[in-house]
């Protein structure tokens, strides 16, 4: 996700616990970006992100770190642009202005742009094409219509059901907008769309009925650091769990750790806690179910054991969650007893996992 009106930063956003980090390696762009598109280059990289900053193509290569610019032919500057995405061969950025404004398509690869058709009334800021018939989806900021985007049709925009979403909210940084400004499916075209202020909707349009109404997912926004959710890119990975946002409390001991040999690497033993109290405030409340997640090495060899959990390695993480009803009382607390293993050189390897993004999330 693109966040900041001015300065903006590349977040990563897991759909599954709500984590949400800057990606540290990318530098901010000084003007904002928005209408950003990714280009896929294989399973085994991260996509080539593309934006529109004024009359500028925006490439932002998040694995090497860099963040470039350069003009587009056929552009014109001075213009607020809102939604974006790539076509399906990755070559071309659609974006969109205002309501009377000309869109844009943009050849990436020669920077050069051709109007189209206005996009048509409303606050809408990013749209994401359904993985199976291609339509462009988008949602109204103002009162939640869902919509489909034609660039073949002027305007563009058809309103295919009312009201499915919560109206936007907008953050709390100065000119934001109340906006659905990141959209996003997944391939078996579940749908997810971010407003301006980090709320999280989730709406399964992977059937040909459309439900009447979108859910909210988790109890609160995702962080972003008080910043605008500004645009989205890329498709997310199917979910084999479900998502919850309801954090509470868990606390991690180490417990030591050991050379392995196969694979070669060390392990690490750890206990952690999980006490049955919102992390954000708000006093204990009562858990039944729950899940911890953090990071771990997608590579050969990584792996989790612990007791009393069921353990789903996803996209560089590691969710555990409980197999029954736990009963927590408000304010209690069920240490959970892990082993990591990590492949690698031992001599290289910490002696103490860091267990980065460990968070816990209540389920029931």
């Amino acid at each position: 996700m693109a966040v900041g009106r001015t300065n903006t930063r590349i977040y990563r956003f897991d759909p599954i616990d709500g984590d949400t980090r800057v990606v540290e390696n990318v530098p901010a762009y000084r003007g904002g970006y928005t209408a950003m598109g990714a280009q896929y280059r294989g399973d085994d990289k991260e996509p080539l992100l593309f934006a529109v900053s004024g009359d500028r193509l925006v490439t932002v290569d998040v694995e090497a770190g860099t963040v470039s610019d350069a003009v587009v032919e056929g552009l014109p500057d001075g213009l607020k642009w809102y939604d974006g995405d790539m076509d399906d061969d990755g070559k071309k950025l659609l974006v969109a202005s205002g309501p009377d404004v000309p869109s844009y398509t943009i050849d990436v690869v020669t920077r050069t742009a051709t109007a189209g058709p206005c996009p048509g009334p409303g606050r809408w800021d990013d749209f994401a094409h359904h993985p199976k018939d291609g339509r462009l989806i988008s949602v109204e900021g103002d009162n939640g219509d869902l919509l489909h985007v034609d660039p073949g049709k002027n305007p563009m925009k058809t309103v295919l059901k009312r009201g499915v979403f919560p109206p936007a909210e907008a953050s709390g940084s100065s000119g934001s907008r109340k906006s659905y400004s990141a959209t996003f499916f997944d391939s078996a075209g579940h749908f997810y769309a971010v407003d301006s202020a980090g709320n999280v909707n989730h709406l399964d349009l992977s059937g040909d009925a459309v439900p009447d109404r979108a859910e909210r997912i988790g109890k609160g926004k995702i962080p972003v650091d008080g910043l605008e959710v500004v645009n989205g890119a890329g498709r997310i990975t199917p979910m084999p769990i479900p998502p919850s946002y309801d954090e509470i409390v868990v606390t991690k001991k180490a417990v030591g750790s050991w050379q392995s040999y196969d694979p070669q690497g060390r392990v690490y033993s750890v206990e952690l806690t999980v006490t049955a109290v919102g992390k954000a405030g708000g006093g204990g409340k009562e858990t039944r179910k729950f899940r911890i997640s953090f990071d771990l090495r997608t590579a050969p060899g990584a792996q989790v054991v612990a007791s009393g959990v069921d353990i789903t390695h996803e996209d560089g993480k590691a969710y555990l969650y409980s197999q029954t009803d736990q009963l927590l009382e408000a304010g209690g607390s069920r240490p959970v007893a892990v082993q990591i293993t990590v492949p690698g050189d031992p001599a290289r390897l910490p002696h103490e996992y860091p267990l980065d993004g460990l968070r816990a999330t209540r389920l029931a």
